[in-house]
This record gives structure tokens, C-alpha cells and sequence, in this order.
């Protein structure tokens, strides 16, 4: 786990560092459905990189993300998909399990926003198989800190960006 400021400020950080390792033509999916926090960071890193967001539709009768949507804009050159465990604005979760599947059978990571699951929800990245989940102590009365978790041995892979004084 990785302590910060709070989710959108970690974020933006976070996508600087694993935008590192994009190219021009990887693919990165985000979708209408999130918190701006987990579009424009994706989006930003992805433009410096020369790759290519593609976002994901709503439902508008029921305000769930587009699953059918989901899967035919993922493809092989898909690196990364930012989705939400649960919207901020309408409250609608999503089959995170499921989208993780999808979005690992093309050999794509998963950053899971979780910011308004965590106050009524278990967390369970295991279950979930993710590679990122990131969410604020302040939605479940804690602290104004951010949290991300991420696979330790992808964590390890990055260069953090951030200034030399504070730890990697």
C-alpha cells in the first residue's frame, strides 16, 4: 500500500509512472461512468505517451457501464482500463471481477477507483484479481489521505515520479 495525499492527487502521480512503460498505438480505456479522478490523469499520461484513450459508454436506462461496450473496445494493444467499483454521481456498481477478466484476457492491468465503495463495501483485491485499487480515508471517516494498493512486483517494476526526498 502506498499512502498520499488523496485519490485524484495519487492518481495523476501514479499514471505518470506507468505511462513510462506506453508507446504510440497502446490503447487505454476509461470510461463515462467514473469520477474525473480516474479519466483525466489516464487521459493526460496517455496523450504524453502517444497512446490512445477510448472511453467507455453508460447504460442511460439504468446508469451501469456499458458491458458490451466494455468488451468490444478492448483489444491486444490495450494496456490499461480505469474503471470505477462504484459511481460517484448515480451510485451504480460495476462487475468488477468480470471487467477484470475481460480486460487480463488481453493482456491489459486494471486500476480500480474505489473511493465510493470503500464507505459501504468490502474491498477484496484478491477477488477482484486487479492490479491497482486506490481510495480515500476520508469517505469512511478516516484521514484526508489517499491509499493504492497495487501487485508488489509490478510496483516494483516503476520509477516513481516524485521528487528525491520523498520515499519511492
Amino acid at each position: 500500500c502506498i499512502f498520499g495525499a488523496n485519490m485524484t492527487t495519487m492518481t495523476l502521480a501514479f499514471s505518470r509512472a506507468l505511462a513510462r512503460s506506453w508507446k504510440p498505438g497502446d490503447r487505454i480505456l476509461v470510461t463515462q461512468l467514473d469520477h474525473d479522478g480516474n479519466v483525466t490523469p489516464w487521459t493526460l499520461a496517455a496523450r504524453d505517451a502517444g497512446a490512445e484513450v477510448v472511453q467507455v459508454k453508460v447504460n442511460l436506462d439504468d446508469a451501469t457501464l456499458d458491458e458490451a461496450d466494455f468488451k468490444a473496445k478492448l483489444n491486444d494493444r490495450t494496456k490499461l482500463v480505469a474503471f470505477t467499483a462504484a459511481s460517484n454521481s448515480v451510485g451504480s456498481t460495476t462487475p468488477i471481477a468480470k471487467l477484470t477478466k475481460m480486460a487480463h484476457a488481453v493482456g491489459a492491468e486494471v486500476y480500480i477507483d474505489a473511493v465510493h465503495w470503500a464507505p459501504h463495501r468490502l474491498i477484496d483485491v484478491q477477488a477482484w484479481d486487479v492490479d491497482y485499487c486506490i481510495c480515500s480515508a476520508y469517505k469512511f471517516f478516516g484521514p484526508h489521505i489517499g491509499m493504492l494498493w497495487g501487485r508488489l512486483e509490478r510496483l516494483e517494476e516503476l520509477t516513481a515520479y516524485k521528487l528525491r526526498p520523498s520515499p519511492a
